[in-house]
């Protein structure tokens, strides 16, 4: 174990000052004291970029954040669902004051206001089974006048009763819950303050007793903190409502309506955290093959980086890497899109317009994209991950906790809740099925991935190599629309894959068109390989087998300037 972890060996991890790694601390100190993370999401600064913007800074700062990002995107969710209501005309004056307020301070980027905001939604009935929610809503406006601890904007009418069995953000400023109203059992969404004013005795002036104002929380019992294989810097507790005051957001029975806008904003941040995990993991491996030297045979040693087999192996963990970040941030920026509907388009460059959706399709789109995009970037991220811990050797398997940012083991850890929370693989890819047989619904939401794929520069039509997207969708549509939902949901994460596969190999083939690089363009066929898109069983090309091929795989792993980049760390 000590020659493979480079123990006490001055060629090994063990220094602090590795280059690409170290260089990242500093920019992640940057982007935490310049940046607040959420706030960069509403001030529309970049238009329908503005969401690209915002989680490219997330996905460089996730895996420093001590899991803050949790909060921060149900923080995100909620002020977006806030911001949806505030701009109904219809919305009563006396809710619009509460979610102006909630969503003022919800933006901000001064410390001393700001909130952040919690997500309820798992009871113990069911997790992402929603229906089975047991938690009781009275409308009780006798004491709706109590104030909460903000600025004695009321607590609400509402009385919300029951138990949360894993919740987040316990000690935020407000949460977006669901519970059933009574008597009527419908579903609904509600906005609440996490704490209210009490007056808190001090002591006896005269006869008289002075009193001054305090808080406590509204109507919130803590019963206990989970034990958790991960997230362990993050409290996740158990906790009973008993006469939570509240808000209800939108019309009754709307609740599924509602949180969905939360989800699509949190699923998004999930497939962010994912990618940021492995980007760091990436980071370090790149790092540690440039100063562990191995056996290289007849006597001879070799720094990994100059190792056929392991920049082999790295080159192929990059290519999924450069995929997976590809599918997420597009799906960033259809959200930008979706929330900028009248930004003009002119400014994109003819790639990014060829795949840029029709108006009609933006919101079908955004509807089945965020569920294929965090089931297949979550789920795939995870073995990567461990690759990167694998990549080096014993030191990998270290906690490493003096040298925190080189502890692959926890980010790991935190990395595999990602494919668990707001909806499971199995979860979202059901949701696609429905998504896209709902009666109503679903012919939208098949004409928005079926003339994205067909409109899509460089890949779609004439395909690439043995890879013919265009085929591969024909097939997949029509399983999608001939057979029935009962039938499709038991090859549900199959499909899905298939879809997400389809989507990444036609944004490296369009990112490789527009840069004529030749390392865009291996690390699209490259991703083709891995993925055995192409017919060749995940074998290397004839070309990929000459001379140079380490070369190629180092250009992939560090970039085509890599000298010139090592220089500058």
């Amino acid at each position: 174990m000590e020659k493979a972890a480079g123990a006490g060996h001055k060629e090994g991890v063990c220094e602090p000052n590795i280059g690409t790694v170290g260089y990242l601390r500093y920019l992640i100190l940057f982007l935490t004291l310049g940046f607040r993370i959420v706030a960069t999401g509403y001030e529309n600064q970049y238009g329908p970029y503005t969401r690209v913007v915002q989680f490219l800074r997330l996905h460089v700062w996730v895996p420093s954040s001590s899991m803050v990002t949790c909060p921060s995107a149900m923080h995100d969710g909620a002020a977006r669902l806030l911001q949806r209501h505030l701009a109904d005309r219809r919305l009563d004056p006396q809710r619009r004051k509460v979610f102006e307020n909630a969503f003022a301070h919800l933006c901000s980027r001064d410390p001393a206001r700001a909130w952040t905001s919690g997500q309820w939604m798992t009871e113990r009935t069911g997790g992402s089974d929603v229906s089975l929610t047991e938690t009781l809503a009275t409308n009780d406006p006798s004491v709706e006048g109590m104030a909460d601890v903000n600025e004695g904007i009321g607590l609400g009418p509402w009385s919300v009763s029951g138990f949360k069995w894993f919740s987040s953000a316990t000690d935020s400023n407000m949460t977006i819950l669901l519970a059933k109203t009574t008597p009527n059992g419908k579903l609904s969404a509600f906005f609440a303050p996490m704490r209210r004013s009490v007056d808190v005795a001090t002591s006896m002036v005269g006869k008289k007793l002075a009193k001054e104002e305090g808080s406590e929380l509204n109507g919130v019992r803590i019963q206990r903190l989970k034990d958790k294989f991960g997230t362990q810097s993050l409290p996740t507790a158990e906790l009973e409502l008993l006469g939570m005051r509240a808000w209800m957001i939108g019309d009754e029975g709307k609740g599924i309506q509602e949180i969905s806008t939360v989800l699509t904003i949190t699923r998004i941040y999930s497939a962010v955290a994912a990618v940021g995990y492995l980007g760091r993991g990436l980071c370090v491996a790149k790092a540690y093959a440039k100063v562990r030297k191995v056996g290289g045979g007849q006597g001879k040693r070799m720094l990994l980086h100059d190792s056929p087999l392991h920049m082999r192996t790295l080159a192929d963990m990059t290519a999924e890497y450069h995929g997976l970040v590809y599918l997420t941030i597009f799906s960033a920026f259809i959200l930008g899109l979706s929330e900028n509907m009248d930004s003009p388009s002119g400014s994109r460059s003819t790639t990014l317009q060829a795949l840029t959706p029709k108006p009609e399709h933006i919101d079908p789109l955004l509807r089945v994209l965020t569920q294929v995009m965090k089931a297949y970037v979550c789920k795939h991220a995870i073995p990567l991950l461990y690759a990167c811990m694998e990549s080096l050797g014993g030191q990998g398997y270290l906690l490493n906790e003096e040298l925190e940012y080189l502890n692959l083991a926890r980010l790991y850890r935190d990395c595999c809740v990602l494919a668990i929370w707001e909806g499971t693989t199995d979860v979202l890819s059901t949701d696609f099925i429905r998504a896209v047989k709902h009666p109503r619904s679903g012919p939208a939401c098949m004409e928005a991935l079926d003339d994205l794929i067909r409109s899509s520069p460089h890949g779609a039509a004439a395909g690439h190599g043995q890879w013919k997207p265009l085929e591969a969708w024909e097939k997949a549509k029509r399983r999608l629309e001939g057979e029935s939902a009962e039938e499709l949901v038991g090859m549900a994460r199959e499909i899905v894959w298939n879809v997400a596969e389809i989507l990444i190999g036609i944004l490296l083939s369009a990112d490789s068109k527009r840069d004529g690089s030749q390392t865009a363009e291996d690390i699209f066929e490259r991703f083709v390989a891995v993925k055995r898109l192409g017919g060749g069983g995940g074998m290397v090309s004839s070309a990929e087998r000459s001379g140079d091929r380490l070369r190629r795989d180092q250009a992939i792993v560090y970039g085509e300037e890599e000298d010139i980049l090592q220089a500058k760390l």
